[in-house]
């Protein structure tokens, strides 16, 4: 039985993969199997979105929200991402 949400930290690294490793490892299936992100968002924005340009933390204050494989996904501007089914 996997658990139903997941709340993973991105200190550094790219929002966009994480998601996909996360989905993959929540629904028991190989990350290469899934849908490509960019049906769901722009995971070259989304990382943009996201970088930090210093080593004070995101430049970025809020959360982008969207669905991906059925699993609702939330990044936040602190690095965190939670998903849930």
């Amino acid at each position: 039985m996997h658990e139903p949400s997941s709340v993973t930290s991105v200190s550094e690294g790219q929002p966009s993969l994480a998601i996909i490793e996360r989905v993959a490892a929540l629904d028991g299936t190989d990350p290469l199997s899934l849908p490509p992100l960019y049906d769901a968002v722009d995971p070259d924005a989304l990382d943009s979105l996201f970088q930090s340009s210093s080593t004070d933390g995101p430049q970025t204050t809020g959360a982008v929200q969207f669905t991906y494989y059925g699993y609702a996904v939330r990044v936040d501007a602190d690095g965190d991402i939670v998903v849930e089914s």
